[in-house]
């Protein structure tokens, strides 16, 4: 893992999915957050939002791995205060997948209970002036292929008695933000944000290789922002891992933001994080195939051995170890 990249992250910590990595990369970001509560509300009633001092917003848990310390889950947890003064915690629940999941507020809930539990545990955990726990709320970013459809509340899970106050059961509310009913011109917010949910649009709409310039496009209003090499860093990382190929035109695309020297090594770095990663073989394999047809082009084929030698010596410099099938590929 690159640590310049991603300084919250120790060495030694595995993310499984590129959407899991991106999501935590922009918005751990309490500004890119805020902006994202903010800006959108889809698929649920926001007026919750309305009463929180998002100006307040901080990042409580900008790392949470399992008991093994080898993943990163995909959530985030937020702290910020109502607009009259209370304390609340907000949850974010990054899902990235093609279906929706129909219990996930009890899934929510589950994990709202451990907090709760730490909080008994660990001095460090605030609770509010009178000794309760903060207030929960849970959003769920979504960018499926297909619309989530209908989101089951704890209301439409729980079967309340007639006469029973259903507020007294009914304690969280998941506010579902489901990008599959967007398209690109439909984001707004801070440009790193809409960058960032760009990138997500384009994979759910299998556009990412024909998207990369316009989402790495979408940071040209922020060039002068400190963050902007980290943002960079992380889409160009998620665009390598998700498409093959397509390097020279993200190296174009970055060198609008940085020189070309920057670019290129951008991409060439992190090219050797994905290979090495295991993530990336069929990239590393285009760029040998790539190579030997540039090199052995024109040449007489008694040559070819040559050239396709002298191409795994690049390779085996680059990435240290280059795969029997990437070799097998090269030399035929």
């Amino acid at each position: 893992m690159m640590l310049s990249m991603f300084p919250e992250l120790p060495a030694d910590f595995e993310i499984k999915h590129p959407h899991d990595l991106l999501s935590r990369r922009f918005l751990f970001d309490a500004e890119l957050f805020a902006s994202l509560l903010e800006n959108y509300d889809y698929g649920g009633d926001a007026s919750i939002i309305k009463l929180l001092d998002l100006s307040s917003l901080q990042c409580e848990s900008p790392v949470t791995v399992d008991s093994k310390l080898r993943e990163v889950r995909g959530d985030l947890r937020f702290s910020t205060k109502f607009k009259d003064g209370g304390y609340s915690n907000v949850f974010l629940f990054f899902e990235h997948q093609s279906t929706c999941i129909r219990l996930f507020s009890l899934g929510s809930m589950r994990k709202i209970l451990e907090f709760y539990e730490s909080c008994e545990s660990d001095a460090n955990h605030t609770i509010t002036t009178d000794g309760k726990y903060p207030f929960p709320m849970v959003v769920l970013l979504y960018h499926g292929k297909t619309p989530w459809g209908e989101l089951l509340q704890l209301s439409d899970l729980i079967a309340v008695p007639p006469g029973v106050n259903v507020a007294v059961f009914l304690w969280f509310y998941v506010l579902l933000i489901d990008l599959s009913l967007l398209t690109p011109e439909m984001l707004k917010g801070h440009p790193a944000l809409v960058a960032f949910l760009d990138a997500l649009l384009s994979y759910s709409m299998n556009c990412l290789s024909e998207s990369l310039e316009r989402i790495l496009a979408r940071l040209n209003e922020v060039k002068d922002d400190p963050r902007l090499q980290g943002w960079l860093l992380s889409l160009v990382y998620y665009l390598l891992a998700l498409t093959n190929g397509q390097e020279k035109n993200i190296v174009k695309a970055a060198s609008n933001l940085v020189s070309e020297k920057e670019a290129n090594e951008m991409v060439n770095s992190t090219l050797g994080i994905l290979y090495n990663e295991g993530k990336v073989e069929g990239i590393a394999e285009g760029m040998a195939k790539g190579m030997a047809k540039g090199k052995a082009e024109g040449k007489a084929e008694g040559k070819a051995e040559g050239k396709a030698e002298a191409i795994l010596k690049i390779l085996e410099k680059r990435f240290r170890k280059v795969p029997g099938s990437i070799s097998s590929a090269v030399n035929s």
